[in-house]
This record gives structure tokens, C-alpha cells and sequence, in this order.
């Protein structure tokens, strides 16, 4: 599934504003990565969409809160400190894919008012990615926003799969063509490191193998080979399960004769 194709990385040349040609200079001081950055998402451009998406299902769930028990009026005075939250939320995110991995921070203030801010760190191994999902809903189409997912093997966890799901990356189709590219390169790595290494093991268990198998039989000098098959010892014993079979025949044979020998005593008194 990873095996992608390049026919994305023309396109990605293309696009200036999401690959970035200096990596340490336009990014800040603290998201400095030491691998070079292959390419970064862009949320600019649809974030007034994602505030608007998130306003109008806050909206419709405050309204039928309030017809039900009336908890939407809360609801809906909670709107502006939430639109305030989402915007820094959307501001400070930051997604892109190095060489080896695909890395996820975002920084915003606590949904709680007055709890501080809340931080979150993501980083996926391109070798564990396993699917890459864009999905589009209906009020979605609207704005034009999709639900970009990332599913990859989860180590530690109880779950065996980990996601990364984010919402408003602008070109979301250009972006997975850069994650299985590129994780397809780190695949080829790793095929051609195991490669030499499975060769050069091989070969030394063939060596441990042939030495193990012809080493008593070199050590060992002809003329005792000789001795060894040729001694009336060793015939001797290529001899012995047919000895015991004529014994045993032998064995039964005299026992027939004396059945015949009783048989014939116990008749003879009878015909006198």
C-alpha cells in the first residue's frame, strides 16, 4: 500500500508556498528538526472554513440543547472563547514529513478558561505507516475541508493502531503522494541494509554447517576408514539381525518336533 509512485514529487517542486527550500531559517528556533524537511502542510488557507465548520455544528447542537433541557444557552456563551481557541489552535499548527518520520505539534490554550495551554508533540516512523485515509463529508464539501488520517503500528499502546486525524490541510491528495514516497524510499532502505546482511549469515551457517560435517570425516585417515568396514567386527554386526532370525527359526522348528513327538506318544496307547 506504501509503495507509491513519483509522480507527485513534479508537483510538489512546483508548489513554493509548502516545500520549503530552507528549512532551519523559516521555521522557529524551538522547531528545529535535525533531518531536513521534505515537505510541510499548510492550514493557512482554510482556516476561516474550519472556524466556520466547527460554529455551525456547535451551533446546531447548542440550539437543540436548549429545546431539550436548556443547557445550549451555556452553549452558546461559550461560542467566542471557543472560536478564540480554535483560531490559535489553527495557528500553531504545524505538519510535515522528514526523511524518516512525520511530525505533528500544535499549541493552544486550554479549552477550560484560565487552565494555561496544552501542548501536543506527534511523531510517526514512515516505516510504520500503514494507510493514509481522506475523508469528506457532506458539510465538509461545503466548505471544502477534509479529514486527513494517519494509521500507523502502535508501540506501547493496548490499541495495535495509532492515528493522527487532522482537519483543514489545504491539498491533502499532494500531501499523501509525499508521505508514500517517501516511505516507500525508507521501505527500499530497508531491503537493500538486509539484503548484505542476510547474504553474509547465510553464508557463514553454510561455512558452520560444512565445517561441522566434513570435520570428522577429513580428520578421519583412510586406512582406519578400512579397518572400520572391513573388520569381521563390523560385518559381524551388519550380520546379526539375520543370525537371530535363524536362531528364532531354528528355536521353532524344535518346538514343532515336540509337539509331533507328544501328538505321536499320545496315539499310540490309544491304537494298542
Amino acid at each position: 500500500m506504501l509503495l507509491g509512485h513519483t509522480d507527485g514529487l513534479s508537483e510538489l517542486r512546483s508548489s513554493k508556498d509548502h516545500l520549503l527550500a530552507d528549512p532551519v531559517s523559516e521555521l522557529d528556533e524551538d522547531e528545529y528538526c535535525s533531518e531536513q524537511i521534505v515537505y510541510a502542510a499548510s492550514f493557512e488557507e482554510l482556516a476561516s472554513n474550519c472556524i466556520q465548520y466547527d460554529i455551525v455544528i456547535w451551533l446546531s447542537i447548542s440550539l437543540l440543547l436548549v429545546l431539550a433541557w436548556g443547557v445550549g444557552i451555556i452553549m452558546l456563551l461559550y461560542l467566542p472563547y471557543r472560536r478564540y481557541v480554535l483560531r490559535k489552535d489553527l495557528s500553531s499548527r504545524k505538519l510535515y514529513v522528514t526523511s524518516t518520520e512525520i511530525v505533528y505539534k500544535v499549541s493552544r490554550p486550554s479549552y477550560i478558561p484560565f487552565w494555561g495551554k496544552t501542548a501536543t508533540e506527534k511523531h510517526l516512523p514512515l516505516s510504520l505507516v500503514i494507510d493514509i485515509i481522506i475523508e469528506q463529508g457532506c458539510l465538509q464539501s461545503v466548505y471544502g475541508m477534509h479529514t486527513f488520517r494517519i494509521e500507523s503500528i502502535a508501540h506501547g499502546k493496548a490499541a495495535p493502531v495509532d492515528e493522527l486525524q487532522v482537519q483543514g490541510v489545504s491539498n491533502p491528495s499532494l500531501f499523501r503522494k509525499v508521505i508514500m514516497t517517501e516511505a516507500s524510499k525508507v521501505a527500499q532502505d530497508h531491503i537493500k541494509s538486509w539484503k548484505p546482511a542476510a547474504l553474509t549469515s547465510d553464508g557463514e551457517n553454510m561455512l558452520r554447517t560444512g565445517s561441522l560435517t566434513e570435520g570428522p570425516s577429513v580428520l578421519r585417515s583412510p586406512s582406519k576408514s578400512w579397518k572400520m568396514t572391513g573388520s569381521p567386527r563390523n560385518s559381524a554386526a551388519r550380520r546379526l539381525p539375520g543370525d537371530l532370525l535363524l536362531n528364532k527359526l531354528e528355536e521353532v522348528s524344535k518346538s514343532v518336533k515336540k509337539i509331533e513327538l507328544l501328538i505321536e506318544k499320545s496315539r499310540t496307547p490309544e491304537s494298542s
